[in-house]
């Protein structure tokens, strides 16, 4: 902004100025912009080396954000846990001014503060390791001073690792020391979990497993027989078994009616479509509700045990792709493939597979990926736990980033923690939690619409069996560390 001048002030100016031409030959006055412009730094950049605890790696293109109002300058996207502050040299666009000193600041006593003037050596190298950081600009009628502080942000916990609350996040809704099982569907939008206990049976709805607190639970009457863990969705409708094979239908889970049809194994649904397996005098078959052509099983394809049934679409294909992972096949040995459907037919798809096991609990997810200090995130499939042939649960995540083809060993910082117990047939089920930013965050941000909240996807670990047979009634959170940060902006 320019200063407003009073008119007598202005008058008295031109006079003086008048007199110093007609006495002296004296330049004219002239009123400058003395606005914060004149001592601002429109961009910052560093050619540093910078090293991590196992590994030296250099950058010469880390982001940097300056926050005019603050009068600070950082990298919005934090380096690696770990990284080891170094010397480097920095290169900063400014206005034309009459001072610009880089200060490096000390806390010990043996020490002193190191000062570098970047206008007359600006290939000096500057110590980032220093305690305190400043670069203090005086504007070129040196009538205007500003001080920024260089801050350089390092992760505290590794971005990429998958962390486990330390205690359950909650308990399965409705569920109590008689719990037997319980299952978790999402039809239109809404979760619906059933519980069995001993003797009876509810039916718990909410809108997001963050919010289970405010679900709504009310008790209701199964089939006879009903296997409760067999519990699966389309889009429109509800399905589940009994121990006759007889297939169940309902809209709301309180009023349930026989279809006629009969599964031995829901695999889950498909659009419009319940895809299963029919045992017709022991041999087995691929079907469908509303059904459709049956077709026999191929050899080594699960019949029982199978993961939950993952959708996803496909450039290859203008239909959905179904796929589960894991099971045991009419001879009764376990697999470790992925058996995709295309809408017409069943095929295995991995080259590469999970130990074989039953009641691997599968869910796509994210892995976190950092380029030149860059950190963005993948798709990616998660298998969890499951039981293998001598009854012992597997205590490895096992990740495919091609949708089942090939499956490799989680990374370390995938790996279940102590807190995440090992259990079989259990449900992972990623739901968004929203998060906010805190009011002071938004107060300094300079964007036109800062940022004040986001959608976090955590994992939900529900129901399954320990490897004593007990039903689990907890649920558990867990989430990649880097979803969970504040968005860069």
């Amino acid at each position: 902004m320019r200063f407003k001048v009073p008119v007598i002030i202005f008058i008295a100016s031109l006079v003086m100025g008048l007199c110093s031409c007609n006495s002296g030959g004296e330049e004219d006055v002239i009123i400058t912009d003395l606005s914060a412009s004149n001592v601002e730094i429109k961009s910052f950049s560093m050619v540093s080396e910078f090293g991590s605890v196992s590994d030296s790696e250099k950058e010469d293109s880390l982001s940097f954000s300056v926050d005019l109002r603050a009068g600070t300058i950082f990298n919005a996207d934090s380096l690696p846990i770990g990284t080891v502050l170094r010397k480097g040299r920095i290169s900063m666009e400014l206005p034309t001014v009459s001072k610009a000193e880089i200060v490096m600041h000390y806390d010990r006593s043996d020490k002193q503060d190191v000062v570098v003037d970047y206008l007359t050596s600006p290939s000096d190298s500057v110590d980032f390791a220093a305690d305190k950081l400043t670069i203090s600009i005086v504007s070129s009628n040196q009538t205007v001073r500003r001080e920024y502080t260089v801050k350089i942000n390092i992760h505290q916990t590794q971005p990429d690792s998958l962390y486990w609350d330390r205690t359950p996040y909650a308990t399965i809704p409705g569920s109590s020391s008689s719990l037997v099982a319980s299952r978790t569907v999402l039809l239109n939008g809404k979760y619906y979990t059933v519980t069995e206990l001993s003797g009876s049976a509810t039916m718990a709805s909410g809108d997001n497993l963050a919010d289970i607190e405010d679900w709504q639970c009310e008790s209701i009457t199964l089939p006879s027989g009903a296997i409760v863990t067999s519990f699966a969705a389309t889009e429109s409708a509800m399905f589940m078994i009994d121990s006759d094979d007889k297939l169940f239908t309902s809209t709301d889970g309180k009023t349930w009616s026989d279809t006629g049809e009969s599964m031995c194994h829901i695999y889950g649904g498909y659009g419009e479509t319940l895809l299963g397996v029919k045992n017709d005098g022991g041999k087995y078959f691929h079907v469908t509700y509303p059904a459709s052509t049956e077709t026999e099983v191929t050899d080594g394809c699960p019949v029982s045990g199978t993961s939950a049934l993952i959708i996803y679409e496909t450039m290859w294909s203008d239909k959905a792709m179904a796929a589960f992972t894991g099971g045991k096949d009419a001879s009764g040995n376990l697999c470790g493939s992925t058996w995709g459907y295309d809408g017409t037919s069943w095929a295995s798809l991995s080259i590469d597979k999970i130990p074989a096991a039953e009641g691997v609990s599968v869910c796509q997810y994210y892995t976190v990926l950092t380029d030149r200090f860059s950190t963005f995130t993948t798709p990616m499939l998660y298998a969890f736990g499951g039981k293998n042939a001598s009854g012992s649960i597997s205590n490895k995540v096992y990740v495919s980033i091609d949708r089942g083809v090939h499956w490799t060993e989680g990374a370390a910082n995938i790996q279940p923690n102590e807190f995440l117990p090992l259990m079989s047939g259990a449900q992972a089920i990623v739901c968004d939690r929203t998060m906010y930013v805190p009011s002071a965050a938004v107060t300094v941000s300079r964007a036109i619409k800062p940022i004040t909240s986001w959608e976090c996807p955590y994992i939900y670990l529900m129901g399954g069996e320990f490897s004593t047979g007990k039903f689990n009634a907890n649920i558990y959170r867990g989430v990649i560390n880097f979803l969970a940060f504040i968005p860069i902006q």
